[in-house]
């Protein structure tokens, strides 16, 4: 008996220096807080309840929810799966068929890309929550040392009119935001050149809030176009390298700390989201901003920008094709439901969405019914609504620099939770690529290091006065069709090549073949087999042929900015393109072996981290078991008795 233990000891020894050491979450809901707080970001927050104002208010729910259903969940159940199955992130884990490896690496380069301006939205706000620490907003009223000539800051009925100044004949329409009478207060002509003093104010065709002003010229020091790069704002500069050191010290120690982090970043948002709201709710013209939000407009429903406009925001908002959640899911224990997971986190992530919405447009009621302008003309998308719109709000609620402090306080949690696990799949990528950084701490922590280092030093561009003419540049062009395509090949690659009754002996280790062997489960083959691969190559066609040259607001960027565009969003493709044309390279003049290798499932790269694991997956697929895992096998059943 002694001798068999040692026998049974020796093969256990051999067996664990061929796994690599690799973390695991430690809590029950590690892994499911930190892809809701991977999911929840700030496009929830500023995104969607623009879209669904813009297309249609309530009638918006119905493609969301039926894309949620039919693509959202599908693409997050098989990212999981592929993760935890494999135990690697994104780089290496799309083992399954090998000319579609390349998958992982268009995963890493999009990411990068997010990764370099997504930590300078989370420096902005850690500006603007210092700045608010003080008894008076300083963007509460106009300055002249840094606010507009159209800038507006007594919205009293009895001091300000909004006019459209479209009668030309009896009307002046000044640059400044300004309408004046044709006939100055001197009996001559009116001209905007004229000393305002001379000039008879009719009222105002584009008023400026004061936090507008001082977004752009104090926050930004905006230039006056991309192409006007202007120097580096220094308080960006420190605002960006504090948001760098925090998402540093969050990742270094691994997800030992992230894992429990993420019970405070993950959680807390929801508690201010709710506190923001109760305040929002009871403001006079909430109801008419609420209303605004979700009264349908069915008409909406015919036309096809909903559609895409619906699918596009359940892709973004779940990060699919990004590789966080391969890279979160790669550190569950194998046995985890992942299907539950995957099912819990896409209809977490659209509620929040939809919450959200009725907390800001309650915000966006209020000041409507405050400045008297039409809800249309006070909503505006992206940063607008986070740095401009909602900042101003909340300067007419007393005491305003609490509601500033606890906004921006969420939006630097919401931002830190998605930016954790954005660092986290290029530390994944690179550890299971060099797995030797692994065994020793200090390899780990330089990695890390490093890694932080080259993705702060690329994102210093967005610093410059030119710095937010970026942000949206690279937000818009770095996933664009791509993306979907990207998506798309995920669901191919399964499907059509390496086949859906493989992948679900694959699931059925994992969470069990009561599941799997359901009749309903034949639900998520339809999905992965059709609707996914189709819709998303349909939404890839059809955002190649609607591409419109960037613009925000009236500024349109210039012709090499386009063309720099398409070539990031073909960057983003050509890890996957490049990979499969290497392969194909490789076995015509290298190798010498039969293309049609390059589309077959490739069972010997393919396969589970663990030895146990992988040899069950052998024996459900029915491939050659070598004697040596034999008596490994045996081994693990001497353990258990």
């Amino acid at each position: 008996m002694s001798s068999e233990n040692n026998q049974s000891e020796t093969n256990k020894n051999e067996t664990d220096s061929l796994e690599e050491k690799r973390e695991t979450w430690s809590g029950k809901f590690d892994f499911f807080l930190s892809a809701l707080g991977y999911a929840v970001g700030l496009g929830n927050v500023w995104r969607f309840p623009y879209l669904c104002y813009r297309n249609g208010g309530g009638v918006f729910f119905i493609p969301y929810f039926i894309f949620m259903l039919l693509v959202g969940i599908p693409l997050v159940f098989l990212e999981l799966g592929v993760g935890q199955f494999t135990s690697n992130g994104p780089l290496t884990s799309w083992k399954m068929v090998p000319i579609f490896r390349g998958i992982g690496l268009s995963m890493n380069i999009v990411n990068f890309y997010l990764v370099l301006y997504y930590n300078m939205i989370i420096a902005y706000s850690l500006y603007y929550l210092v700045v608010s620490l003080t008894s008076k907003l300083p963007w509460q009223e106009c300055n002249p040392s840094w606010s507009s000539s159209n800038c507006v800051d007594d919205y009293d009925p009895q001091n300000f009119r909004l006019v459209t100044c479209e009668d030309y004949n009896n009307t002046l329409k000044c640059d400044n935001g300004g309408c004046f009478n044709i006939t100055a207060l001197t009996g001559s002509i009116a001209n905007c050149s004229t000393n305002q003093s001379n000039l008879d104010l009719i009222g105002w065709w584009n008023p400026s809030f004061p936090s507008q002003d001082y977004w752009n010229n104090v926050i930004l020091m905006k230039s006056s176009g991309i192409d006007d790069s202007g120097t580096i704002v220094w308080q960006l500069l420190v605002a960006l390298i504090v948001a760098w050191i925090i998402s540093w010290a969050l990742v270094v120690k691994g997800i030992g700390i992230s894992g429990k982090v993420v019970y405070f970043t993950a959680l807390f948002p929801y508690v201010v989201l709710l506190i923001l709201g109760i305040r929002g709710w009871i403001l006079p013209g909430a109801a008419k901003g609420i209303e605004f939000y979700i009264k349908p407009d069915f008409s909406k429903l015919s036309d096809i920008k909903v559609w895409t406009d619906a699918a596009s925001q359940i892709f973004f908002s779940l990060s699919i094709a990004y590789g966080g959640l391969t890279s979160l899911a790669s550190y569950n224990k194998f046995q985890t439901n992942i299907m539950r997971d995957a099912i819990t986190l896409t209809l977490s992530n659209c509620l929040s969405s939809i919450f959200a919405g009725f907390v800001i447009f309650s915000y966006m009621g209020y000041l409507s019914y405050v400045t008297g302008q039409p809800i249309d003309q006070v909503v505006q998308p992206g940063q607008g609504l986070a740095f401009i719109v909602y900042p101003y709000a909340v300067t007419t609620i007393p005491p305003a620099p609490l509601w500033a402090i606890l906004f921006f306080i969420m939006m630097i949690l919401l931002g830190i939770d998605s930016m954790m696990t954005s660092v986290e799949i290029t530390i994944t990528s690179v550890l299971d690529f060099f797995p030797k950084l692994r065994k020793k701490s200090m390899y780990k922590v330089i990695t890390i290091t490093v890694i932080c280092i080259i993705q702060f030093t690329a994102s210093i561009n967005f610093t410059l006065q030119s710095g937010t003419y970026w942000i949206e540049f690279v937000d818009y062009y770095s996933g664009n069709w791509a993306v979907f395509f990207v998506g798309a090949l995920e669901a191919i690659s399964i499907s059509w090549f390496y086949g859906l009754n493989n992948f679900k002996k694959d699931l059925s280790l994992m969470i069990g073949e009561k599941y799997t062997n359901s009749k309903l489960f034949y639900g998520w083959f339809v999905c992965w087999f059709f609707i996914c691969p189709v819709y998303l190559l349909v939404l890839t066609v059809l955002s190649l042929v609607n591409s419109k040259p960037l613009r925000t607001g009236s500024y349109v960027y210039p012709r090499w900015a386009q063309i720099l565009g398409q070539l990031m969003t073909l960057s983003t493709f050509s890890g996957t393109l490049l990979w499969a044309i290497w392969l194909i390279i490789r076995n015509l003049f290298i190798t010498k072996r039969p293309l049609i290798e390059l589309i077959k499932p490739d069972f010997g790269n393919w396969k589970p981290l663990r030895k146990s694991d992988q040899l069950r997956m052998n024996r459900i697929h029915g491939l050659a078991v070598k004697q040596k895992d034999e008596i490994y096998e045996q081994t693990i059943e001497i353990e258990k008795f």
